[in-house]
């Protein structure tokens, strides 16, 4: 898409001088101020979205950068009545054909900077809901770096720390009980979780799950719109072996991402109520059964990712006790099939 609007040519006026301004002054003329380092340019165009369900305020000059979000938001749905999240995207004249770079991301309390090079860089606010993200007209061209690294990117750091406490997890349903599904990465979360979604299970994320702080309940967020997998799920499921492997973000990982939503059999929410917490071991030679895991070594992998402010680390760790007070689990196996079995029987018998 073409936006109807010009990319912003970066301003190199200089400072009016005593005289420029006496002078203007004088003929009644309006002043025109230089804006060097674009502190006041106009973002005319203006869209909300509900990431994860929290609105989200997208200001910009771009009908493009609204094109992106909308992709990686669409069908999310109102669910939390929060202050919203306002992101002001400018998009510069220029740039390189090449992708940028992967951002470098640095937290400090409640700032966020991901910079990739001098013309794309996002600097975000936590304490201010606020993110400003300047881009280069060429990077327009690489979509899906721009949603992965940037739009989506800034607003999980603003969800993981105002609202919520970011787990690497993948999240499924059955019977209205939520399983968290936790692990190192590679250790089979999104296969496992696309596994129960096969099998009747409700899908509600593969491996970003959200903890909501501040309730009286275990309430988990997720994107149910999509799953990625490692091109070795193509051995399991062979409704992937049709589908294209895509660098993630056109620059990272291979993958195979399918958008399931509109898949009648597959049953899928954007939230769940988690009543238990499994951690997978999937290593050759396990032998397959359930064992308890202990409370703290879940906590402190939950924890290590926490990015809160200050203010609310308290409530991200209250949550965290909340979830695990349950019992925590280690599920030991080689067999998928296996796996979804036993976790039916967790969730029928309660161990």
């Amino acid at each position: 898409m073409e936006s109807a609007l010009p990319a912003l040519a970066v301003q190199t006026l200089d400072i009016l001088t005593v005289e420029q301004i006496k002078a203007a002054y004088a003929r009644h003329e309006p002043i025109a101020y230089a804006d060097p380092m674009m502190a006041r340019t106009e973002l005319p165009l203006q869209q909300t979205f509900y990431p994860f369900g929290f609105p989200l305020q997208v200001f910009t000059n771009s009908e493009e950068v609204l094109a992106a979000a909308k992709e990686s938001w669409h069908g999310f749905r109102p669910l939390f009545d929060t202050e919203p999240v306002r992101f002001h995207v400018g998009v510069t004249e220029g740039g390189s054909a090449e992708c940028p770079p992967a951002p470098i991301s640095r937290v400090r309390e409640h700032l966020c900077s991901q910079i990739a090079d001098g013309e794309n860089f996002a600097i975000s606010d936590a304490a201010r809901f606020f993110s400003n993200i300047w881009l280069a007209q060429s990077t327009l061209a690489h979509r899906g770096y721009l949603r992965y690294f940037l739009l989506e990117s800034c607003a999980m750091f603003h969800l993981a720390a105002r609202h919520s406490i970011g787990i690497h997890a993948a999240c499924v349903e059955s019977d209205g009980n939520g399983i968290l599904i936790c692990g190192d990465s590679g250790a089979g979360k999104s296969t496992l979780a696309y596994g129960c979604a096969r099998a009747g299970w409700t899908y509600i994320t593969d491996d970003a799950s959200f903890l909501v702080i501040g309730r009286d309940d275990s309430l988990v967020v997720g994107n149910s719109r999509q799953v990625r997998f490692r091109p070795s799920a193509e051995a399991l499921f062979p409704e992937l072996q049709a589908r294209p492997i895509l660098q993630r973000a056109q620059i990272g990982k291979p993958s195979i991402e399918w958008n399931i939503a509109p898949l009648a059999h597959f049953s899928t929410s954007f939230s769940s109520l988690v009543k238990h917490v499994v951690f997978l071991d999937r290593r050759e030679g396990v032998s397959a059964e359930l064992v308890s895991l202990p409370q703290e070594v879940a906590k402190a992998f939950i924890l290590q990712r926490g990015i809160g402010i200050p203010e609310i680390a308290d409530l991200q760790t209250a949550a965290v006790d909340r979830l695990l007070d349950r019992g925590v689990f280690e599920l030991r196996y080689t067999d998928l099939d296996w796996a979804i079995e036993r976790l039916t029987r967790l969730v029928k018998e309660g161990q």
